[in-house]
């Protein structure tokens, strides 16, 4: 069946075996008290054909709620394969068992964090290259009409007074393009969670006013992510994306720890961005440009 005979929200009942666990709006609502107001702000609920419980309050995003899930990634993939998620549709959860970030690292959260993937349109060229440039741009700019000074550290984890507060994971799967996110919004990992060697402390993003949980911001950011995303492809070209987005890249100027794998490390200072959407750095004099690694501030 196509994903356009299912669009709006919803919340997928009787859940996924082996991916997500079946949910109602109780268990949703018991989640955390984010939910709680999502659940409250947007009811009451009835269930379609025993698959769906949908708000009364339609919205336009098309959206699956889905139950405790081992990543909404994986969730995202299944629905996609059958043929229930279109472009910019997406998967949200209370809670993941095996959510993950860049180069395979396990993603820390907690109930009331946003945990959520995106099913990305496709895109031409150099387009596609830069999506994850595009997407962290994208959510920092909405992001930022909500709390001024976020900022994308290269190439799209969201910080907030040089914290780390959100991560953007893109993977390329038969037949779609997906992109997940987490956000810290009720709680972010203490530094004694942290992996050993990180580079950066991690933050949360201030519960935005005139929203009404965690369901409520992410729809407001997949809003602002279409929007911006068809905008930017039919007013810019990648040239010019690539200048806006260096206005927002963090630490543009300053010196930084280079970590290229687990042996390469050095310093170097922020130049920008390449025509290709790599980091250039300045290593004495000399121009380096990062396709793969990490920075952090010195």
């Amino acid at each position: 069946m196509p994903a356009e005979a299912h669009a709006g929200l919803r919340i997928l009942a009787h859940g996924l075996p082996g991916l997500a666990e079946p949910l109602d709006p109780p268990a949703l609502a018991a989640a955390h008290l984010l939910w709680a107001a999502d659940v409250e702000t947007l009811g009451p609920w009835r269930l379609k054909q025993d698959r769906f419980w949908l708000p009364e309050r339609r919205q336009g995003a098309d959206c699956i709620v889905c139950g405790v899930c081992s990543s909404t990634m994986d969730v995202a993939r299944e629905l996609v394969a059958r043929g229930e998620l279109g472009g910019f549709g997406s998967v949200i959860s209370p809670a993941q068992r095996a959510g993950r970030g860049q180069l395979r690292r396990a993603w820390l959260s907690a109930p009331g964090n946003v945990l959520a993937t995106l099913v990305c349109p496709p895109a031409q060229g150099l387009w596609n290259d830069l999506r994850p440039l595009v997407l962290g741009h994208l959510l920092a700019e909405a992001l930022d009409e909500v709390c001024g000074g976020v900022r994308v550290k290269w190439p799209n984890d969201l910080l907030l007074d040089d914290k780390k507060i959100g991560g953007i994971l893109v993977e390329e799967r038969p037949g779609c393009i997906l992109a997940g996110l987490g956000l810290n919004l009720a709680w972010a990992p203490r530094e004694e969670d942290l992996r050993d060697g990180h580079g950066l402390a991690a933050g949360a993003f201030p519960a935005p006013r005139g929203v009404s949980g965690s369901l409520g911001l992410w729809l407001m950011l997949v809003n602002r992510l279409e929007t911006g995303y068809r905008t930017l492809l039919e007013t810019f070209t990648p040239s010019d994306f690539l200048m806006i987005f260096q206005s927002r890249l963090a630490w543009m100027g300053r010196r930084v720890l280079v970590c290229e794998g687990a042996s390469v490390r050095y310093e170097a200072r922020i130049r920008g961005v390449s025509a290709k959407g790599e980091l250039v750095l300045d290593q004495d004099g000399r121009e380096v440009l990062l396709l793969a690694g990490d920075v952090t501030p010195l």
